[in-house]
């Protein structure tokens, strides 16, 4: 359980975010290409976490890093190519950062701190926790810059909102704005929990 909590708070949330924010940024214009990288993302990190897990132990110090490559790229095109099957659209809105997640630093990082070091069970919740969190950030980046700055929502247009919509916040400066904004708010919520965890 010490371990548990020591992998689920290590680095705050605002430390986290960065590593995935060109991902974040490319999915978060529409809230389909959010959710269908948060499923990209979640399955990829946890599949590879536990694999990882399993194997840890058969590893060579020195051959972390390409199998780790290997074990995350090969659950990424996996990932890819089931979405390219049943969510076609998704993936054309995702595009290359679809493939680009399998060099995140995200799964990567989740391999090296939790995976290589721990047991299946600490390794799936640690990986979960850590691709819903993007999942979750993405998903209110997405609301945002979707209904205000294209006046729409899954792809439809709100027709009251049409005059009132602000383009430049779909756009990458709007993107910018919304995901320093989320990250200010998650800064601010993490470092509270983390004092209270202390006390």
């Amino acid at each position: 359980m010490k371990n548990l909590k020591k992998y689920l708070l290590r680095g705050t949330p605002s430390l986290l975010l960065p590593l995935g924010a060109g991902f974040v940024m490319a999915s978060s214009a529409d809230i389909r290409a959010a959710l269908g990288m948060g499923f990209a993302l979640v399955v990829s990190t946890v599949l590879s976490s536990i694999v990882i897990s399993l194997i840890r132990n058969l590893i060579p110090d020195k051959f972390h890093l390409p199998i780790y490559i290997l074990i995350v790229t090969g659950f990424v095109t996996l990932v890819d190519m089931l979405m390219s099957a049943y969510a076609p659209k998704v993936v054309e809105m995702l595009g290359v950062h679809l493939a680009a997640l399998a060099v995140s630093a995200v799964p990567y990082r989740e391999a090296e701190e939790c995976s290589g070091h721990n047991g299946e069970k600490v390794t799936i919740i640690s990986s979960l926790t850590t691709g819903i969190f993007f999942t979750l950030v993405m998903v209110i980046c997405a609301l945002v810059r979707e209904v205000i700055g294209n006046a729409s929502f899954w792809g439809i247009q709100i027709g009251f909102l049409a005059n009132y919509k602000i383009s430049a916040i779909a756009g990458v400066f709007g993107g910018y704005l919304v995901l320093a904004i989320v990250l200010a708010v998650i800064r601010k919520v993490g470092e509270k929990f983390v004092k209270e965890e202390e006390n």
